[in-house]
């Protein structure tokens, strides 16, 4: 029995916001265990693109940027695929008159067209001459070659993509060397890691989270904090007179709104907000993110049966708080007296939260040999994580739709 692992990573513009998501994905075997060649992964993504994955779903409804082999191609499986939609992400390495005079075609039908693996210094094939999208690699690319792929290559029509960014300091050089789409974790990593004083709104924010996260609840303690912050009171009475919730009158009062919530739901909903009301100036990404994260955390942990206290849910949300508040995870944890299970795990202990957090990380990475050797040590069904993950990811855009805007504004 084949089953898919699919996963999205995001692709921003110059200013940081998400314009499409590369859908990365891999089949496996679980009759032999093992997982299958790229090819035949992507004769399974292409046939059940639309009926059963439905990957615009997936990026929701963004651009999706679909890696697809040269056998796929050239048989024109790829035209499953809404041309709207979709970019086709071809290798450079497989070029070859087939399978430009395709691509090319393709072109013309609508779909753009990606090239991988481009690099500056190597001859230029026909595929490049046609591409929409040439991707430079910055893990392999280095130095003035860099700069040397936009002065040369780029055109009106020709956009280049700098992938694999793994810091701020990349995406600036980026940014700064003209290249108009960026990818990578560098926008889920502090901007300058240091031991700078927290503002008085990062603080306040900081121990509602605190508070939140202890076992004990006290509603007075929480009515004081949210009483310091004029946003986070209006957020709370806006979320609570919303339709989200169908109070019949209107609710003015803070004791009202936190006893009407409830402890549970009121924990979630400050969470989020918390965490939502930290961005400031950040890429709205980083809390899409933390909400998959979060939730992906807690189904597996359900599926393991282990105990909802520590909340799984918590590692995924406070995994961004670095990046955040532009510190170091390590003094952040110092500062908030999180229990140990929830420390450890966002430190990737091999406790059982540690490991469901190196999992979802590793998922969230297309790291499939990891993700294989993590499902094992913890007994979980690989084929459920695909399961898990479209879930998370619907729930998340759900809270930051408009259905669930007055949550977040």
């Amino acid at each position: 029995m084949m089953h898919l692992l699919l996963v999205r990573q995001p692709i921003f513009n110059r200013w940081k916001r998400v314009v499409g998501y590369e859908v990365l994905f891999h089949s496996i075997d679980d009759e032999q265990n093992s997982f299958v060649d790229r090819e035949q992964a992507s004769r399974w993504v292409m046939d059940a693109h639309l009926h059963l994955f439905r990957p615009m779903r997936l990026t929701s409804g963004k651009t999706a940027f679909v890696p697809v082999p040269r056998s796929v191609v050239v048989q024109e499986l790829v035209t499953v695929l809404p041309p709207s939609q979709t970019v086709l992400e071809v290798e450079v390495d497989e070029s070859d008159d087939e399978l430009v005079s395709v691509c090319f075609r393709l072109k013309v039908t609508g779909y753009p067209i990606a090239v991988k693996g481009f690099l500056p210094w190597a001859p230029v094939r026909p595929l490049v001459a046609i591409a929409n999208i040439l991707k430079v690699d910055f893990a392999k690319v280095t130095g003035s070659e860099r700069s040397k792929a936009v002065s040369v290559y780029a055109t009106p029509t020709r956009k280049m993509l700098a992938e694999n960014l793994m810091t701020s300091e990349d995406f600036n050089e980026a940014e700064r060397l003209g290249y108009d789409y960026f990818q990578g974790e560098f926008f889920c990593k502090p901007e300058t890691v240091s031991a700078k004083a927290l503002t008085s709104h990062q603080f306040t924010y900081l121990r509602v989270m605190q508070i939140l996260s202890d076992q004990s609840f006290e509603f007075d303690k929480v009515e004081q904090v949210i009483k310091t912050d004029p946003s986070l009171s209006f957020k709370l009475l806006r979320y609570i007179n919303s339709a989200a919730i169908g109070v019949r009158h209107k609710i003015s009062s803070l004791r009202q709104a936190l006893v009407l919530l409830g402890e549970r739901l009121l924990r979630r909903w400050l969470l989020i907000a918390v965490t939502t009301l930290l961005l400031e100036k950040k890429p709205q990404e980083i809390i899409v993110t933390a909400l998959i994260r979060g939730h992906m955390c807690e189904q597996i942990a359900a599926t393991l049966g282990l105990p909802s206290d520590p909340d799984p849910f918590l590692v995924g949300l406070f995994s961004v708080l670095d990046a955040l508040v532009d510190q170091p995870l390590t003094e952040i944890l110092k500062e908030m007296p999180l229990s140990s299970e929830i420390k450890d795990a966002l430190l990737k202990m091999p406790t059982p939260l540690g490991l469901i957090y190196s999992l979802v990380q590793a998922y969230e990475m297309a790291d499939w040999a990891n993700v294989n050797a993590v499902a094992e040590q913890l007994k979980l069904p690989r084929t459920q994580l695909t399961v898990f993950y479209e879930r998370s990811v619907r729930w998340a855009d759900h809270l930051l739709s408009r259905e669930g805007a007055s949550l977040m504004v």
